[in-house]
This record gives C-alpha cells, structure tokens and sequence, in this order.
C-alpha cells in the first residue's frame, strides 16, 4: 500500500471525525432549545434534529462541494498533504477551543491554516486568494447582519403572537416556533459546516461516497451533545421563548443565505450575533461576556489551528517523500 494511498485513507477518516465533533457541538443550540422549552419530547427532539441534519448534509451542502475542494490546487500528492494537515488541525483546535468554553469554527482555522500552507510551499499548490479574502470578510459581516436579522424577527413574532387572545393558541405558536428554529439550525449546520468538510473530502473520495458517509457520521454526532446542549438551552431560554426563536431563525435566515451562494462562514458566531442582538435588549454583563469570548475565538483558533497545520503538513510531506 503506498504512501499517497494510506493518506487517502487517514483523509477520509478526520473527515468523517470532523463530522461527527462538528455536528455534536453546533446542534447543541437546536436540541438545547427544545430540551429547555419541553416543546418536543427528548426522543422527538433527537429525530427532528437527526432528520434535518441529514437533509442539510446530503441535499443542502450541494453549494459547498468548492468549498475547499477547489480553491487549492495542484499536484495531487500536494493537495492532499495540506487538505489533510488543515482538516486535522482545524479538527483538533475546534474540539479543544470548545471544550475550554471558547467559541470558535471549523471556517475560521480552517482557511486560515491552507492560506499559511500556500505562503510556506513555495509554488507546489496554488490558491484562490480572492474566494479566500471574500470568505474573511463573510465572517465579519454575518454576525453583524444576523444581530439586525434577529432584532426584526422579534419584532415580527412579538406582533403576531399580541395578535392572538387566546392562550391555548399562543402557546402552540411558541411551539411551532420552538420547533421550527431547531429543525432550522441542523438543516444550516449540516449545509455549512458538513458541507465544507464534505468539499475536503472530495480530494480523495468519490462524491456519493464523501457525502452519504459524512451525512451519516453528521447525524450520529447529533446524540452525543446531550451536556452542551442542556447548559446552551437554559441559556437562550432566558431570552424568552420568541426571543430564542427569533435570534436562532433570524441568523439562521443570514446563514442559510451565505451557505446559498456557496460562501463558508461560521455557524457558531453567526448565531451568537443573533443571541446578542436579541440580549441588547437589555444590557448586562452576559452580553459583554459572550462579545469577549466571540473575540477571544476569533483571536485564538486560527493561531493555533495554523501551528498545527504547519507541523502536521511537515509531517506527512517527510512520510511522503514530497
């Protein structure tokens, strides 16, 4: 078995890892808002999260698949060798920042960490420099328009919902909503985020392949976010139920919309845009909170995804014999 063959192999593999940590960690916003609001039962909760998830992965990322899959190119060994360092740093680094508590997203290590690949390879792979540095400045505009997005959902719901006297009415609109803004995040995450992962993939493996296996390993992701997601839907359903609804929806609208014309962004800052909207409302300490740990990720992740990357990329070029 030679050497371009076994990283073909470890490729498809910390793709199929990415999607399942990927798809554990943004969905804890959707499932956590049905497990605080009771508006699904637990096992209800975990199909209709399942089902858009994979509905987003395998119809939904369709305008991804040039994600990563065609803004780097050339030799076929080079390619691979620096998709497969990226992915497994920016892999790594997600699950770790995470873990600490800071936010952070699989776009925003990942095209930083092949921009340095690209400036350190001395012409073995070319780059998109111009899809790249448009990408950059999706991540800055997203969250600001998901605040604005989110901030006009409210004032939408709040007025429908006044509209209606009767209280058993009231409540099935909130949970239809509820519901809505769950299945909503999953279809996004799984179009976005599996998607851009599902492009990596493309470089070793067979389209149906890469997309049936990675939506399958995506969705499983889903049941394992029990713990995030209780603790992140406690959070949002501070905000109110119209207010969760309508920061989830409202960015979800402006994710939903980039992921459209094929643009990566990052699902996890988007939402948060929408969650800090709908919180300035009324000022407190948790809105500066979340605006800091928004920076500090921006700040930390690809720093430290892009030292992994170099070290990872060394690596497999001296196994390799590149």
């Amino acid at each position: 078995m030679n050497g371009l063959l076994i990283l073909d192999l470890f490729l498809f593999a910390v793709g199929l890892i990415a999607a399942f940590i990927v798809s554990g960690n943004n969905n804890a916003t959707s499932l956590g808002v049905l497990f605080a609001t009771n508006a699904a039962r637990r096992r209800n909760s975990y199909i209709i999260n399942t089902v858009a998830m994979f509905l987003g992965a395998s119809v939904g990322s369709v305008t991804m698949y040039g994600s990563v899959y065609s803004i780097v190119q050339g030799p076929q060994d080079y390619v691979e060798a620096s998709v497969f360092s990226v992915l497994f740093s920016s892999v790594f680094s997600f699950y770790y920042l995470n873990k600490i508590g800071v936010p952070s997203s699989l776009s925003q290590m990942l095209y930083p960490s092949l921009a340095v690949l690209v400036l350190v390879s001395h012409g073995e792979i070319l780059f998109n420099w111009f899809k790249f540095w448009f990408t950059v400045g999706s991540w800055i505009i997203s969250p600001l328009v998901a605040i604005v997005a989110s901030l006009l959902m409210y004032k939408t719901m709040k007025s429908r919902i006044k509209g209606e006297r009767r209280l058993s009415r009231q409540m099935k609109i909130y949970r239809y909503l509820i519901m809505t803004s769950s299945a909503f995040t999953s279809f996004v995450v799984g179009a976005n985020a599996i998607g851009i992962i599902i492009s990596a993939g493309l470089t070793t493996a067979p389209l149906l392949l890469v997309v049936l296996a990675y939506s399958v390993s995506a969705s499983i992701g889903i049941f394992f976010s029990k713990k995030t997601a209780i603790t992140v839907g406690f959070r949002l359903t501070k905000l109110g139920y119209v207010g969760a609804s309508s920061s989830i929806i409202g960015s979800n609208i402006i994710n939903q919309v980039f992921t459209l014309f094929g643009i990566p962004i990052s699902i996890t800052q988007t939402i948060l845009g929408g969650i800090i909207g709908l919180s300035l409302r009324a000022m407190t300490r948790d809105v500066a909170k979340q605006v800091r740990q928004v920076a500090k990720g921006w700040l930390i992740s690809p720093l430290l995804s892009m030292i992994i990357s170099l070290a990872a990329y060394g690596i497999v070029k001296s196994v390799l014999g590149i």
